[in-house]
C-alpha cells in the first residue's frame, strides 16, 4: 500500500472513532425513542408527528422483546401489578372513607 492509502485509512479510522464516540455520548437512539414515546402518549392522533412516532415506538418495543424477552415481560407484569395496587385505594370514594375507618 502506498503512503496515500495509509493516510486515507488512518483518516477513515479516526472519523469512525470520532463518530462512534459522538454517538455514544449523544445517544441518538435514546433521544429518538423518548421523543417518539412522548408523541405517542401525548400528541393528538390527528397530528402527523403521532403517525411518525408510531413505527418508532413499535420498533423499539419489538427490539426490547427480541433482545431481552424475559426482562421485558417481567417489567410489563410488574407495571400491571403496580397499577392494580394503586387502583385499590382509589376505588373507595372519598365520602365513604369515614365509614370505612369506623
Amino acid at each position: 500500500m502506498s503512503g496515500e492509502t495509509w493516510t486515507w485509512a488512518a483518516l477513515a479510522l479516526a472519523c469512525m472513532w470520532i463518530g462512534g464516540y459522538a454517538t455514544g455520548r449523544g445517544r441518538p437512539i435514546r433521544e429518538l425513542t423518548s421523543w417518539a414515546d412522548w408523541q405517542f402518549c401525548y400528541a393528538s392522533r390527528r397530528s402527523p408527528w403521532f403517525w411518525v412516532a408510531v413505527p418508532i415506538v413499535f420498533t423499539a418495543v419489538a427490539g426490547l422483546f427480541l433482545v431481552r424477552p424475559r426482562r421485558s415481560l417481567h417489567n410489563w407484569r410488574a407495571s400491571r401489578e403496580r397499577d392494580r395496587q394503586r387502583g385499590r385505594d382509589v376505588q373507595i370514594p372519598a365520602r365513604l372513607n369515614r365509614f370505612r375507618d369506623r
